[in-house]
């Protein structure tokens, strides 16, 4: 899977996962601390930041997918990962499905949704990843005013 990711700093890698509608830049106020300890990699997920969207269905299934695939492309299997809000969710999903992640920090995990609660997060995904997306373009500008 190809997503963007950056790196900074040397030593054990950790990756950073961040939250619905955000991006790696979601942990630059900690990846200078972070990354004078550890190699940091914080990625953009499918839909974010600059990396392309999934073909199909945007779940977190799909999403832990591309990240295994991103982790094993980069020789990465077994890394220490923290997660932010979904991102979170998909760090314990990785450590759920075993042999993806090292040790696990996950903060403020979402997903755990039940009945009725299903149908609106996914439409609520929906409709994030599209204003993320249509807001892209403009994002730059935005960001400094």
């Amino acid at each position: 899977m190809d997503l963007h990711y950056v790196r900074q700093g040397s030593g054990r890698p950790l990756l950073l996962v961040h939250g619905i509608g955000g991006s790696w830049r979601s942990w630059n106020t900690i990846m200078g601390p972070l990354a004078a300890e550890r190699e940091v990699l914080a990625v953009d997920l499918p839909g974010h930041g600059a990396s392309p969207a999934l073909a199909g269905e945007n779940s977190i299934g799909t999403f832990a997918d591309a990240l295994t695939a991103f982790l094993t492309e980069h020789d990465l299997l077994g890394i220490d990962a923290v997660g932010s809000s979904m991102g979170a969710r998909l760090v314990l999903e990785l450590a759920r499905r075993g042999g993806v992640l090292g040790a696990v920090v996950s903060l403020d995990p979402g997903g755990f949704w039940q009945g009725w609660q299903i149908p609106v997060f996914y439409h609520s995904v929906a409709v994030s990843q599209k204003l993320v997306t249509a807001l892209q373009p403009v994002m730059p500008a935005l960001m400094h005013s």
